[in-house]
């Protein structure tokens, strides 16, 4: 029997995420909010905060020990949801966040996703483009309340952000990046170019000129006031303390973890990977004779780079192809959409991650996407991109997340909202798997997997020590250089996206050291009724779940397959 009081309180929280975040809706193919964009006021964050707190009363009323084990998990990720909603609500990160790829990442990457399946929603897309003067009025606003209470971001993130939005000003209006949008091929080709001469004047007379404004803003209002490398971490900032440990908690799965005990399990992994790492790097670099001469190795030998930008792509596309193939050994639910390969966009390809995925939408409208930066391709680690691959698409985000987005039995709510420790977890945990699944085509590229996992490890120690510790930016990246093979323009930006997003970077190697010590507690219990499909089945046929429900579902998957 359903419990219909749980039932209606997903519904309802699912319903208010929709309405709170327009392009979050459009984005998971709701095209009644095309003609709407986010509200970033002092009255809207109340008025939020009431709403979370009535979900969070209305959570606390329904007796969690009369609910099924389904319901179970449903009732643990909505309390997990509605905590995470109240914390960021209570951090207002929004004040003093320059954002890990800035004013690109919201303005433009989101919008190029975007699939507009009809005139109709296209003709909804230009009142929301009318929109864009609002919303970075309002944010110009409530990032300077956050500078008059000492709450400002970097002044490395803000020039960063700053040189996006002159970047973007000075793209001409012909080629500007909110036109390049993903139309319905059943749309004329008549109704497009009409549609973009009308995006062209809202463009023209709207969004350039209040970009201009906020840019005046950030540059003498907000520059003078930024934070230095010295003083890098959140912890620097007005309440940084308790904000940090709250997002370290949120993001490692771990309610009670300490930044020391985080801190030191970083450095533990470092330590354990060193001598994997040497024997390995004894075949690819015959004569080394320490770690640290194949980390210097794999940072300075041209063979270790990619020739060109097409060599990179066509590289991510065959790995992906061979790793399909014996999927079938390892798992019995497979997703339907398929995994395409596409470089990050142009615009903001000089300050984005190295690789990132887009899950599909329900309907089928776009595929799972696979992103992958290809600036500067001759300066960037061929040995990553077997490991990369297999983190971001196959077996890693494009199961976990494809296969979340299709389920048919959970809340709507539940497809959507993921524990990040559960979601790169699985994505770090996936580059080992893919070394039993035999898809490593060579030395090299084992040699990639073993220093993405340190650099995974790296993660723990930096992000505590800026943040928790009062590491230097430089302290940082010296550390990172000392530690993993990362070259030097992606030790700069992954460091700065450290900054900018305190404690995510930790969800990576916590998660994926939970669900490793969870396969091996099944395998010891279970023994020859251990079946390694069925145990990946498991872990992902609820959508990307906190560890503590991970913990809990994997001790009911022992029980029942030990009787």
């Amino acid at each position: 029997m359903t419990n219909n009081e749980l039932q209606q309180l997903s519904s309802d929280f699912f319903q208010n995420s929709l309405d709170s975040s327009p392009t979050s809706a459009i984005m998971r193919g709701h095209k009644q909010y095309f003609d709407q964009i986010e509200e970033m006021t002092d009255e809207t964050f109340k008025k939020e905060t009431k709403k979370v707190n009535d979900f969070i009363s209305r959570l606390e009323g329904i007796n969690a020990e009369s609910l099924s084990n389904r319901e179970k998990v449903t009732h643990g990720m909505l309390e997990f949801a509605l905590s995470s909603n109240k914390d960021s609500l209570l951090d207002r990160s929004w004040e003093f966040g320059a954002g890990v790829s800035g004013f690109t990442g919201f303005l433009i990457d989101y919008n190029q996703q975007m699939f507009v399946p009809d005139s109709e929603s296209a003709d909804m897309l230009l009142k929301r483009l009318e929109l864009y003067k609002r919303l970075y009025t309002q944010i110009a606003e409530v990032q300077k309340i956050g500078l008059n209470n000492n709450r400002v971001a970097t002044e490395r993130n803000l020039l960063r952000t700053i040189d996006q939005l002159e970047n973007y000003l000075g793209s001409s209006l012909e080629e500007d990046p909110l036109l390049l949008i993903n139309f319905s091929p059943e749309i004329s080709e008549s109704f497009i170019s009409d549609w973009k001469e009308k995006a062209k004047k809202i463009i023209d007379v709207n969004i350039r000129p209040t970009v201009l404004a906020y840019l005046d803003q950030l540059k003498t209002e907000h520059i003078p006031k930024g934070r230095t490398d010295e003083h890098s971490g959140i912890m620097w900032i007005e309440g940084g303390e308790e904000t940090y440990l709250r997002a370290l908690r949120k993001y490692t799965g771990h309610k009670d973890i300490t930044v020391q005990e985080v801190h030191n399990v970083g450095l533990s992994e470092i330590d354990r990977l060193k001598k994997e790492f040497f024997e390995i790097g004894e075949s690819v670099f015959p004569g080394v004779s320490t770690p640290e001469e194949v980390l210097q190795k794999m940072q300075t030998e041209p063979s270790m780079r990619y020739e060109s930008k097409e060599q990179m792509l066509q590289l991510a596309v065959d790995t992906i192809e061979r790793a399909y193939k014996p999927l079938e050994e390892w798992f019995t639910v497979f997703p339907k959409s398929p995994c395409k390969v596409l470089p990050v966009p142009a615009e903001s390809e000089q300050h984005a991650p190295p690789a990132y995925y887009y899950p599909p939408l329900p309907d089928g409208s776009r595929d799972g996407t696979y992103f992958l930066n290809t600036f500067k391709a001759e300066t960037k680690s061929i040995f990553e991109a077997e490991s990369v691959a297999f983190h971001e698409a196959i077996p890693g985000h494009h199961l976990d997340r494809t296969i979340a987005v299709e389920l048919q039995d959970v809340p709507d709510f539940q497809k959507y909202v993921a524990s990040t420790a559960f979601v790169e977890g699985w994505g770090l945990y996936s580059e080992q798997l893919a070394n039993e699944m035999g898809l490593y085509s060579n030395d090299v590229q084992q040699l990639g997997r073993l220093g993405n996992d340190a650099w995974r490890a790296c993660r723990l120690v930096l992000d505590t020590g800026m943040h928790g510790m009062g590491w230097s930016r430089d302290k940082a990246i010296e550390f990172f250089k000392a530690n993993s093979p990362i070259e030097e323009i992606n030790s700069e930006i992954e460091t700065d996206r450290y900054i900018a997003w305190p404690g995510q970077a930790c969800s990576y190697k916590m998660g994926q050291l939970k669900i490793e010590e969870l396969r091996r507690k099944a395998e010891k219990e279970l023994g020859d009724k251990f079946d390694i499909r069925y145990f990946h089945d498991e872990v992902l046929c609820d959508g990307g779940i906190t560890l503590p429900i991970l913990e809990n579902k994997i001790d009911t998957f022992i029980a029942k397959h030990k009787s």
